[in-house]
Parts: C-alpha cells; structure tokens; sequence
C-alpha cells in the first residue's frame, strides 16, 4: 500500500435519505471515499548517460489532488515493470543511477493521488543503454612529435590519448592537403554528423541520438570543424560493430607546425554490441 502524504485524501459526498426515527426530513451526507485514480503522465522520455538514465515527463495538468509520480524500470519493453521511487507532484525527472553502461532498460511513470490511486502506466515505450562518455580528449597531429597522443581507441572507455599506429586505435588526426583531418583505421568508418553547436557541457553532443547506417565516408577520412558532430563505427567482427561519436570542441590552424596541431573533442562510446543508441532522440532513451 502506498504511504499516504498526511493531507486527508479529497472526498465524495453521496446525499442518502434519513432513516427512520432519526427526528428531522433533512437528508444526511454520507461521505465516501475517492477512488478515481489521475491520468498517466504524458511526453515521457529519457536521456542517455554515463552510469546513469535521467527519465522526464509532462506535469499533470489536473493538480487537484495530486501527491506524486511513480518511476517503474523492466528489462524488456513488454514488463513486469518494477517500481524504482516515489517524487513529489512538482518533480517531472527521475535520475536512475542503479544502471551499467551497455545494459537496456525500459521505463515507465505513473501519477499518484492523496487517496492513493494510481493511474496506469504511461504509454510511451521508453527505453535506455547507458553508455560511457568523456570530455576534453586532446589528439595531436599524427606527423609530429606528439604522434604517441595521436589516436584512441574508444573500447577503452579512458579518454586517454595514444599512439596513432596503436593495433587498437580506431581514429587519428592529422593534415591532409592543408585541411584539419580525422582518420579511421582498418575496419571503422566516420561520417560527419553536421553542426550541433558548442554548448556547454554535453548539451551539443547529445543532439546526436542515433547512429544512421549509411552516409559513412569512402575516403574513411572526414575534414575537422569546430561545432560538428561525428558518427564512428567500429567493426570488431562478423555481425559484432560499435558506434560512437565526437563532438569537436576547438582544433589548431592546420598551418601551425605539426608538433603543435591538436584536436580537443568530447566523446561517447556504446558498449553494447549492435547497438546504435548514442544519446536522447526519437528512437532508443526517448519516447517511441
């Protein structure tokens, strides 16, 4: 049973004649008890982070009696949905930090009242895979001194830096024909996503939601440009690829000396195999 807030639950009046020998013709309120539960909460999404899936929704526009919302989490999308928390009827968000990156889970979200009806679940199928992300990773042009900070290799999750020509570095940078330049190794392909903006913190990164499955360089090369987003996939075997994305954050004139040409991006990277969730959006950590 649902703990009640302590505010007397709202009630309904039924108006019943007076029974015999009671004295007077008026009639007598009988008072009964409130059982009609709100609406579900509507605009339900959630937002893909690192450890972490932050789930939102639309406040209730019938506040009456109102005393909260429920956040349920299931591992398929077809339920059971288990109950995660209790919030007040002012918050719309829920931060569920009892997650691992690269594992699924489905979300849905109720409304509560005084009287401690509950409505159904929210109708929007709601999933999430948290993944690990990073910012400030800095890679040096790949012909300079610092080529050992030249590449990285998202699988390590560490947003260190490492050798250009690492067996397990998946992208690099350099100048190619006086433009600033990230390359692919053998087996992953990069495409650029387009501008996202620089907004502060992941705000910009985030608009990159889903990995497409086209549209992906034939050169496996992509000019560097400040405010531009880029998709990675890595092919790590038959049927087994990863994806991942950058944001770019500042780069050097590519006519400065290569010892002193850098890139600054943020990054996130998807454990989860075949999985082409990267962030919030239309499908996969939003409502579908």
């Amino acid at each position: 049973m649902r703990a009640l807030s302590g505010t007397l639950a709202t009630m309904a009046v039924a108006v019943l004649p007076l029974l015999g020998g009671c004295g007077n013709d008026n009639p007598v309120a009988v008072v009964g008890a409130d059982t009609t539960a709100p609406f579900p909460p509507n605009g339900v999404f959630s937002i893909t982070g690192d450890g972490v899936v932050s789930v939102f929704w639309n406040a209730n526009q019938d506040q009456r009696d109102l005393a909260g919302y429920a956040v349920y989490r299931s591992s398929t999308d077809v339920g059971p949905y288990n109950h995660l928390s209790d919030v007040s009827a002012s918050t719309t968000q829920y931060d569920d930090f009892n997650v691992t990156n690269g594992q699924t889970w489905y979300y849905a979200v109720t409304a509560f009242d005084r009287a401690d009806n509950e409505s159904k679940l929210s109708k929007e199928l709601v999933f999430d895979t948290p993944r690990p992300a990073g910012t400030g990773l800095t890679l040096f042009d790949f012909v300079g001194q610092n080529n050992s900070l030249g590449g990285y290799d998202f699988s390590s999750v560490s947003g260190a830096a490492q050798a250009w020509n690492a067996a397990t570095t998946d992208i690099y940078f350099g100048v190619a024909n006086g433009v600033n330049t990230l390359f692919v190794a053998a087996g992953v392909d990069i495409q650029d996503f387009g501008w996202v903006g620089l907004d502060p913190g992941t705000t910009a990164l985030d608009l990159v939601d889903w990995a497409p499955d086209q549209g992906w360089a034939p050169s496996g090369a992509v000019e560097v440009i400040p405010g531009h987003a880029y998709v990675v996939r890595i092919i790590d075997g038959p049927g087994d690829a990863h994806y991942a994305k950058l944001l770019v954050r500042s780069v050097t004139n590519p006519n400065v000396s290569a010892d002193a040409r850098k890139v600054t991006v943020d990054w996130a990277y998807q454990v989860a195999s075949n999985n082409q969730e990267l962030a919030p959006g239309a499908r996969g950590g939003a409502s579908k």
